[in-house]
């Protein structure tokens, strides 16, 4: 559960930033790869992600379709959230070879935590990355708020030199 309303930013610290970045090499074999956000938004409407997860040894990696390991992510999240109240905000994903747009899956899946009263969430952070020079060394990311009835593109602040937005 999170209480984000609107997203209007989001800052990306360096421990998320170093995670997504080891991970993302992962999708030179292809496939996708990606895993939790875990922070919290502020009252301008900023979304801090203080960290992001791995997808777990459980995962499933196709070139168009990436499913986390549930136990993994929430194991994750409960440290997160013990550690320093993060809690989950949303995901990041690779597409290898497409572009950086949420895929019609990836909105019915957003739509799914949307939709879902248990999670009350009033919006979800997506990450996606893509690698434009065809190596994911530095990938570039891209930020999407979604809503129930829409998606938008947030500007994505990375505090690292890790990955480009």
């Amino acid at each position: 559960m999170n209480d984000i309303a609107q997203i209007e930013r989001v800052v990306l610290a360096p421990a998320a930033a170093a995670t997504i970045r080891a991970e993302a090499l992962r999708s030179a074999d292809g496939n996708e790869t990606g895993g939790l956000l875990l922070g919290h938004p502020d009252a301008s409407a900023t979304v801090w992600v203080r960290s992001a997860g791995d997808p777990g040894p459980a995962a499933v990696r196709r070139p168009s379709f990436f499913l986390r390991d549930l136990h993994h992510a929430q194991r994750l999240a409960a440290e997160a959230s013990a550690r320093d109240g993060s809690v989950w905000i949303g995901e990041w994903h690779t597409h290898p070879g497409a572009l950086p747009l949420p895929s019609v899956r990836d909105l019915h899946t957003y739509l799914g935590f949307l939709a879902d009263p248990e999670l009350k969430f009033g919006a979800f952070l997506a990450l996606i990355l893509v690698a434009p020079n065809g190596t994911w060394h530095q990938p570039t990311a891209h930020a999407w708020a979604c809503y129930h009835h829409a998606v938008e593109l947030v500007p994505l602040t990375i505090m690292s030199n890790s990955i480009t937005a």
